[in-house]
């Protein structure tokens, strides 16, 4: 109650002896709020008047009685003061010498109105030189008005410029609070500071004191009383001031009266280092408090006068970090000498140095910058500058042992190839000290090409780099002057292809000029060669490649060089592994070196086979510009921007067809020849090449009808598997090929539609022959080792007994209300009886019944014995494992390849995966990794689909098929990643089928499809191909049910069962195998049936647990 009663007491006894109501401390907000409406009038008006009538400097000065400094400004003035703030140090003590009493708001408006003049007159300045110096001298008019406490920065804030935006923020933290020494307990004991800023609104920032004098009434420059809430101009105070106090000042009334008011202390109440209290030292411009042993180095003693914390002197970052690489433990400052005490005797040793303590100093890159550019920073400028990211990081790293150095890769065999090649190079020693041991890869750090440059107004070129292996949005400009291996090599070679295409480079560097070649004759021109004569020998311009093509390979190239002069469209479907992609490089290398055309031309291929093609370009074609048109949308808005033309305005100007064209050939993915239609169908491309041109076989695909909105001159198709389900796939190949030719489906149909006569099998080969080469393995390599294709029968496991019986006889009406909703087909359930031949935990049921490990993966020995397959495998492995073979397993499911991964955990063999969520660079990374001399991966997972293209892993020998697929062509492009060019060993394929099942009957069904290819490719008998029947569904759902249901149901009423499933509405039923299901059957829908049986319904569910 006390306490009350004395604040209280004391508010009152304030009010009281106030000299004006303005000094009302409770009525203060509303005079803030009036004076403030007062300003901005004045401040409006003020401005309409400069409007009108800019004053000069000299008019000014003279006008209040002023003396004017005339400065004559030397050449080195106007190259040195390029911003406000170097203007305003130079300019201020030359006005305050002549004018020792100046008021602050006149001198910081005749320095605005200085600098327009100075900035005006600046022969070394643009146009907008003027501009910026208006908005310069109206800035600083505006803060002169604003300014209200005489002991902050006398500077201005500086105008917006290019060498002050770092400046911007160090002048709004200006001194607002007094450096002081504390207890936790107790008021400031010492001030250096006089005081506030009383209008200066600044974001954030508050003050109970009022912003006008308390004797005249008005704003301006005024200093604010530490011991109350009034302010006062200098001249106003009696005795008049001629400049602001030392520390603590108390006002005329306050003295008067006594210190009735004590301003709030915001410094924190503990220690920043160690979070404890006790006496503080107190930072000068933020809330930061500190021990002085806390602090490092320590300091021995109290400082005097204003002191800034490390947080408030810590440097600025080059740059925003983008991430961070590494951390390591920074050398301690130099040890601070104590000076002796002062009653110590004069013969006393000297007090031991203060030592300080070693900080983490932290590797990183930074956002826009390559990496060579990457720099080390201290634990304060992350914290600091970087708060979110340092907290993050903190958490998933550990801060007491700094990471191991991991080369690049992580590898001890990357360090030992690392040491060895540091005894060898020098260059590579400094750069693995510098750079590659704190995770950076070389590859990173190299220049893969430059792919365009600007002058800035100082005349210095500078270059937008390609690094290689890493995205074109991680393209970075770099200064001409960078040291770096090949820059020079690279920057002739950007300058050469530029002359090369523009036929003339007026911006090229004179020095470039100079190091252009002498023959720079354009050798394409005039063809030299006739494409209809045939090389008997390898060229010239491939065997300079250091490359050697095969026999067959010289036929193919001759074979598509006559069927381009004769303007044939073809396909090339040799078998896989004949070098299809080598065959195709060579053939529009020879159009560019025999100077028929030079492109462009456009490479559609899967992403995971796009890094193989530009390995091989490389190699076959190192004359080419090839660029990969891959990536996010800012990696192909760079692309577009800097690679298609050397005319920058070309592609936002629509000028592309136009603008002679800068690359070659451009490498993309099918899903981007359609996203990305826009920009490239504008292109008029020489030649397009599709790999694995099967995805062209349906005409109603966005791919197939976006492609032929393109301006294309010539066609080339790459397949290994020409035919795969049936003639409609051939013919929508051929149509794509020549529209003009083969446009009729129904009469190609009709024409070829007994295959098995020998007659119409002929006359299919005469219609294909002028389009298509196919060559097999066996036709070219007659010493290649041979491959064998076992299908292993499997029996399933107790588990998936249960499973496959709860599956078949499920109640299936749930599943089939009389709504029509929730309806179920044939396949789904098909779908899931392969689940259960593969494992039962990929049910959920099971899965969640399974036992685990402490990590999550399934118990290794459970998970072995729920599945025949799984082990029949483990029993294979470890033989194979013992003879020193390596096996590749491929699955069709995702899911199927986690389980085999938790049992080669389990195994202890080392693996390596690729699956379709593995991105084109992590998969050729783990093809190099496994095709590695002496790698240690035994066993390599692939899925069917996305394992299965251009692929080359023929270090493997072995091959297991875990489940079929549908279509049994993508089966052999699976096995064929193992059997092709470079294989040493017989290949192995053993295909996994379990007995008396789904699979089994599959299987049968895809050898018919096999047969059309036979047919229709190759000369042979056999039947025509067509949809899946009903009939053919039934007996792959029947097939081995039998043995399974023949202890518990009879085989009658199984069959009854099995007839009603596949009942369906013949209405539904699709022509001519109009969106058929996997299985490649013939309809659309399938409506199930209830099917009653002996008085009870029985339920068939498509999926467990789901």
């Amino acid at each position: 109650d006390s306490d009350v009663e004395r604040d209280s007491e004391r508010e009152r006894d304030y009010g009281e002896n106030s000299d004006s109501a303005a000094s009302i401390f409770a009525c203060e907000k509303k005079k803030k709020k009036k004076h403030k409406e007062k300003k901005e009038k004045k401040k409006q008006k003020m401005k309409k008047d400069n409007g009108d009538k800019q004053k000069t400097s000299a008019q000014l000065a003279k006008d209040w009685g002023l003396e004017d400094v005339d400065h004559t400004f030397t050449e080195d003035d106007y190259r040195t003061l390029t911003n406000y703030k170097a203007f305003s140090q130079s300019m201020r003590p030359m006005i305050a010498k002549k004018n020792p009493k100046i008021p602050m708001s006149k001198m910081m408006t005749i320095l605005g109105v200085k600098w327009r003049e100075f900035s005006s007159n600046n022969p070394f300045k643009g146009s907008g030189a003027a501009a910026v110096a208006a908005a310069a001298a109206a800035a600083a008019i505006a803060v002169a008005e604003q300014v209200s406490a005489a002991t902050a920065s006398p500077s201005p804030e500086p105008p917006p410029g290019d060498d002050v935006e770092e400046e911007d923020s160090e002048q709004e933290d200006s001194s607002v609070h007094s450096s002081s020494v504390r207890s936790d307990s107790s008021p400031r004991v010492k001030k250096n500071k006089r005081g506030r800023p009383g209008d200066v609104e600044v974001d954030g920032y508050e003050t109970d004191h009022q912003d006008y004098c308390e004797v005249c009434q008005q704003g301006g420059e005024i200093i604010l009383c530490d011991t109350c809430p009034r302010a006062y101009h200098l001249v106003c105070l009696e005795p008049e001031l001629e400049k602001a106090p030392e520390g603590k000042w108390s006002c005329p009334h306050c003295e008067k009266e006594g210190i009735q008011w004590e301003s709030e202390d915001m410094h924190m109440e503990f220690c920043r280092v160690c979070k404890d209290g006790g006496e503080l030292l107190c930072c000068d411009t933020c809330t930061s408090s500190y021990h002085i042993h806390c602090l490092n180095p320590p300091l021995p003693e109290i400082p005097n006068g204003e002191w800034l914390c490390p947080r408030c002197t810590c440097p600025s970052i080059k740059g925003r970090v983008q991430r961070i690489l590494h951390w390591r433990w920074g050398e301690p400052p130099d040890p601070v000498p104590v000076p002796p005490a002062t009653d110590s005797p004069p013969d006393a040793p000297p007090p031991p140095p203060m030592k300080g303590r070693a900080e983490r100093e932290f590797f990183v890159k930074l956002a826009g910058q390559s990496y060579w550019h990457c720099t080390w920073i201290t634990e304060l400028q992350l914290e600091i500058f970087h708060s979110v990211m340092f907290r993050n990081y903190q958490r998933k790293t550990d801060m007491d042992e700094p990471p191991s150095l991991d080369y690049g890769s992580g590898g001890e065999e990357e360090s030992v190839k690392s040491e060895k090649r540091r005894l060898k190079d020098p260059d590579y020693a400094a750069l693995d000290d510098k750079f590659y041991k704190y995770g950076i890869k070389p590859e990173w750090m190299m220049v893969h090409r430059i792919i365009n440059h600007s002058v800035d107004k100082k005349g210095i070129y500078h270059y937008l780099v390609k690094w290689r292996d890493l995205t074109y949005d991680q393209c970075t400009w770099e200064r001409d002057n960078l040291e770096m291996p090949e820059f020079v090599i690279h920057k002739a070679n950007y300058w050469a292809h530029r002359d090369e295409v523009m036929k003339e480079a007026p911006d090229m560097p004179r020095r470039m000029r100079s190091m252009r070649m002498e023959e720079n004759e354009d050798p394409h021109r005039s063809p030299v060669n006739d494409p209809t004569i045939k090389y008997e020998e390898q060229p010239d311009f491939v065997t300079a490649t250091g490359g050697t093509l095969h026999l067959y390979q010289l036929e193919g190239l001759n074979w598509l060089r006559f069927s381009w002069a004769q303007g044939t469209d073809t396909i090339l479907a040799d078998e896989m592994g004949l070098g299809k992609t080598i065959q195709t490089i060579v053939f529009l290398y020879s159009l560019f070196k025999e100077g028929h055309t030079r492109g462009p031309f456009l490479v559609s291929a899967p992403l995971s086979t796009i890094i193989n093609w530009e390995r091989e370009f490389e190699m076959w074609a190192p004359d080419f510009y090839v660029v990969t048109y891959t990536g996010d949308k800012d990696s192909r808005a760079i692309i577009r921007e800097n690679e298609l033309t050397f005319d920058d305005t070309a592609v936002r100007g629509g000028k592309k067809r136009e603008a002679p064209i800068k690359f070659h050939v451009l490498l993309t993915s099918y899903e981007l020849v359609t996203i990305d239609q826009t920009s490239l169908k504008s292109i008029d491309w020489a030649c397009l090449v599709v790999d694995e041109a099967h995805r062209l076989k349906n005409n109603q695909s966005k791919f197939f009808r976006r492609l032929n909105d393109y301006k294309i001159d010539h066609k080339l198709l790459l397949t290994g598997t020409p035919l795969q389900n049936n003639l409609e796939e051939l013919f929508h190949l051929l149509n794509f090929l020549t529209p003009n030719r083969f446009n009729n489906l129904e009469g190609f149909l009709e024409e070829f539609a007994d295959i098995s006569k020998e007659d119409q099998i002929q006359k299919l080969h005469d219609l294909l022959g002028p389009h298509m080469l196919r060559r097999l393995k066996a036709d070219v390599f007659k010493n290649m080792p041979a491959k064998t294709e076992l299908i292993v029968r499997v029996e399933l496991s107790p588990m998936q007994k249960k499973y496959y019986k709860l599956i078949l006889t499920r109640n299936f009406e749930a599943l089939n209300s009389k709504g029509g909703g929730n309806q179920v087909s044939l396949l789904n359930i098909m779908m899931d009886l392969k689940k259960c031949a593969n494992h039962p935990y990929l049910f959920p049921v099971a899965s969640m019944e399974a036992r685990k490990t402490a990590s999550g993966a399934y118990e290794g020995t459970d998970l072995t014995k729920a599945s025949g397959k799984l082990t029949l495998l483990q029993k294979m492995m470890r033989k194979l494992k013992d003879q020193g073979h390596r096996v590749l397993v491929f699955s069709q499911m995702t899911k199927m390849l986690d389980l085999l991964e938790d049992f080669l955990d389990f195994e202890g063999y080392k693996y390596e995966r690729i699956d379709g969520g593995i991105t084109g660079a992590l998969r050729q990374e783990a093809i190099d990794r496994f095709n590695a001399p002496g790698a240690p991966q035994f066993c390599f997972l692939l899925s069917t689909r996305a394992g299965g293209l251009g692929i080359n892993l023929a270090t493997a020998d072995t091959v297991f098929i875990f489940d079929s697929d549908w279509n049994p062509h993508n089966d052999i492009q699976a096995f064929s990643r193992a059997h092709r060019i470079g294989q040493a060993n017989k290949v192995m394929i053993y295909r996994f089928v379990t007995r008396a099942s789904v699979e089994e009957r599959i299987t049968q069904v895809a050898k018919r499809k096999m047969m059309l290819t036979h047919l229709v490719v190759r000369p042979g008998l056999g039947s025509k191909a067509g949809s899946m029947s009903k009939q053919e569904l039934d007996d792959i759902l029947k097939f081995g049910t039998e043995e399974l249901f023949k202890d518990e149901i009879e085989c009658e009423l199984l069959s009854s069962i099995l007839w009603h499933l596949l009942m369906w509405d013949g209405r539904r039923i699709g022509e001519r195998g109009k969106d058929r299901g996997r299985a490649g059957g013939g309809w659309r829908d399938i409506r199930w049936k209830n099917a009653r049986i002996g008085g009870g319904e029985l339920n068939m569910r498509g999926s467990l647990g789901s």
